[in-house]
C-alpha cells in the first residue's frame, strides 16, 4: 500500500514530542538518558507535554522505549492507555495493551476503536511514522548538546516530506523546542 493511501485513510490525529541532542541523538549509547537531567527543569505546562498528554485519547510506543520506561521508578503516563508495537511476547495490564503489525494499519485499527488523537513514542516508531507520512505534528525539543553516538531519531535517512517549523520557543532550562508539521 503507498503512502498516500495511507495518509488518506481515516486514522487518528498523531502527535510526536521528543528531546534530541544538536546531532540528532534522542539517547546517548545504550539508551543512556542522563544528558537529559541537567535539561528537566521546565514544567510540563511550560514544554506543552500537559495539554499534549490531555489531548491524547492513547500512547502508542514503541518496545524499546517500553522497556526503557518501564524501569522508572514511577510510570509516567498515570491512567492513560498505553498501546506497545512489538513482537516479543509480553502481559498486558491496567490501560496498557500490546499490538503486533504495521503502523499504518495499527492507526487504522485505533480508529475504528474511536481513538482521534494519538500521542506516538519511542525513536524508530517515530521514524516509521515520519518516513510513511504518518505524522501530523512533530515537536522537538533540542537540547545544547553533542553527544556523537547513541540512538539517532533520524537514522539518516531522508524525510519524504519537508518538516515546517510551526512555532518556536526557548525555554528557561536552554531548550528549543520547535513544532513543525509536514509540508502541505
Amino acid at each position: 500500500m503507498s503512502t498516500e493511501s495511507l495518509s488518506t485513510q481515516r486514522r487518528p490525529s498523531v502527535c510526536a514530542f521528543l528531546a534530541l541532542s544538536l546531532d540528532g541523538f534522542i539517547a546517548g549509547e545504550g539508551g543512556d538518558l542522563d544528558w537529559l537531567t541537567p535539561f528537566s527543569g521546565d514544567s510540563p505546562q511550560e514544554t506543552g507535554y500537559s495539554a499534549l498528554m490531555a489531548s491524547a485519547d492513547v500512547l502508542l510506543m514503541g518496545r524499546n522505549t517500553f522497556d526503557v520506561v518501564r524501569a522508572f521508578p514511577d510510570w509516567p503516563y498515570g491512567d492513560k492507555p498505553v498501546v506497545v508495537l512489538t513482537h516479543r511476547p509480553a502481559e498486558p495490564g491496567a490501560n496498557l495493551s500490546f499490538r503486533q503489525g504495521e503502523l499504518g494499519q495499527v492507526l487504522r485499527d485505533l480508529w475504528q476503536e474511536g481513538v482521534r488523537h494519538l500521542y506516538l513514542d519511542g525513536g524508530e516508531l517515530v521514524r516509521q511514522g515520519l518516513q510513511a507520512g504518518l505524522v501530523d505534528e512533530l515537536t522537538l525539543f533540542w537540547v545544547p548538546v553533542v553527544l556523537g553516538k547513541g540512538v539517532s531519531l533520524f537514522g539518516g535517512e531522508p524525510l519524504p516530506e519537508r518538516l515546517v517549523p510551526l512555532s518556536t520557543a526557548v525555554l528557561a532550562s536552554g531548550l528549543v523546542r520547535v513544532i513543525y508539521r509536514p509540508a502541505p
